[in-house]
């Protein structure tokens, strides 16, 4: 969605300054973005659609180490009721079966794109 974001990590072949680079980008967002809504009557563009990134509109979550143990904290919302936040955590434990499922599901170019290898931070 950022092309000079893009550009940049792609110039940079070494993998730790690119992973660098990608964390500085991203420590910021807190929610992943969603493509834009195609417009259905915009006739007047025949350039090639622009590629999305399938982004889901979901808020990120902070994750801390302690030890060696991940744990997963969500911010909360200013305008949030007090019932809601009683419900939920303010943090919880990442176990080690989701982070294999989050790396399960990235590509290896995905991966490279970060910085990590695709032969040693698959599970």
């Amino acid at each position: 969605s950022d092309v000079n974001f893009a550009d940049k990590i792609r110039h940079v072949r070494d993998p730790k300054q690119r992973m660098a680079i990608v964390w500085a980008h991203c420590k910021t967002r807190m929610t992943c973005d969603t493509d834009e809504p195609k417009e259905e009557g915009a006739e007047g563009d025949v350039d090639e659609p622009k590629k999305g990134h399938g982004g889901c509109g979901h808020i990120q979550p902070l994750i801390r180490k302690e030890g060696l143990k991940l744990f997963v904290q969500y911010k909360r919302p200013k305008d949030e009721d007090e019932d809601i936040k009683s419900l939920q955590p303010d943090k919880r434990l990442f176990t080690p079966s989701e982070v294999y499922t989050t790396f399960k599901k990235m590509s290896d170019s995905d991966l490279h794109l970060i910085g990590l290898s695709d032969e040693y931070a698959r599970p």
